[in-house]
């Protein structure tokens, strides 16, 4: 199986092909652009501006990549391949469909004949506005971008933020996308994964199995014959547990119910073994908890 280096390595040097291509092309552009020039103007008069729209996308488009090129395989040469993040190279793409999207925007303005510092400084007051209106939508991006460029979360990391737990699956500049345990997509807003507490099990050297429930109150209640029950539970998996960490604990006695806590540390994580432990305890638990 290739390491996340090796995938990223082979995906610029896909990139870099492309980046050829398109020097390629526009060479040709160069080369061709005024003989159509001279061909097309009688027919179309604006051709010229046309031409020099199309040269502005293609020329800001080449020196974007080859910034984006230079970056990322830099990148890629300093970070040792335990220390390599994929967030780096997301953001550095990120930021290049930005300035392609001004690149555009400013070829628009090329192509009808509009000064961009003057159609800067009219739009001055309604950008305000917009800005004014987006500035959630922009504090997103900008959260976003942190994200990206920081080591604190990556792509795969598994995660809990409040009661949802899951998989890194894509960093937007909106959302942060999470694969939960029921493998449904969920989607949470950049602000608020900075502005909020968040568990990264991944970055964990213990890796912990946490359950909380409660049992009904009652004279027969025995917390060491409950634990003692939930540990031979456990047996079949002594592989993968380390069971002298297994304890449960009182959380709060109520009026007829108490709540437990458990916790067990596993020697290494796997996600289908954690998922199994869990349906387990959980089985065993009904059973012992219906008992009483």
């Amino acid at each position: 199986m290739k390491s996340k280096k090796d995938q990223l390595e082979l995906r610029e040097r896909k990139t870099r092909a492309i980046f050829l291509l398109k020097i390629f092309v526009y060479v040709a552009f160069l080369l061709f652009s005024g003989l159509l020039g001279e061909i097309a103007a009688p027919y179309f008069p604006k051709i010229q501006r046309l031409l020099n729209a199309v040269e502005i996308i293609v020329a800001g488009n080449l020196i974007i990549s080859l910034g984006r090129i230079i970056l990322v395989r830099f990148y890629l040469r300093k970070k040792r391949r335990a220390g390599l993040h994929a967030n780096f190279v997301l953001g550095i793409n990120h930021i290049a469909g930005i300035f392609n999207v001004l690149i555009v925007l400013l070829s628009i303005m090329v192509l009808f004949d509009i000064q961009p510092l003057e159609f800067l400084s009219s739009i001055t007051i309604v950008a305000a506005a917009i800005a004014l209106l987006s500035k959630d939508y922009i504090t997103n991006m900008i959260n976003g971008l942190i994200l990206m460029f920081s080591d604190q979360l990556t792509l795969g990391d598994y995660i809990k933020f409040g009661e949802i737990k899951g998989k890194i699956q894509d960093i937007t500049l909106l959302n942060v996308v999470i694969v939960n345990e029921d493998e449904d997509l969920v989607m949470i807003p950049n602000s608020l994964i900075l502005s909020s507490q968040v568990i990264n099990h991944s970055r964990q050297n213990v890796k912990k199995i946490t359950l909380e429930f409660e049992v009904k109150l009652s004279p027969h209640l025995d917390l060491g014959k409950l634990e003692s029950a939930l540990k031979i539970s456990l047996t079949p998996y002594l592989a993968a547990i380390d069971i002298d960490t297994f304890y449960i604990k009182t959380l709060s006695i109520q009026k007829d119910s108490v709540r437990i806590k458990l916790q067990v540390q596993l020697t290494h994580s796997e996600r289908s073994m954690e998922k199994e432990i869990k349906r387990k305890l959980n089985q065993r638990i009904i059973l012992l908890t219906g008992e009483n």
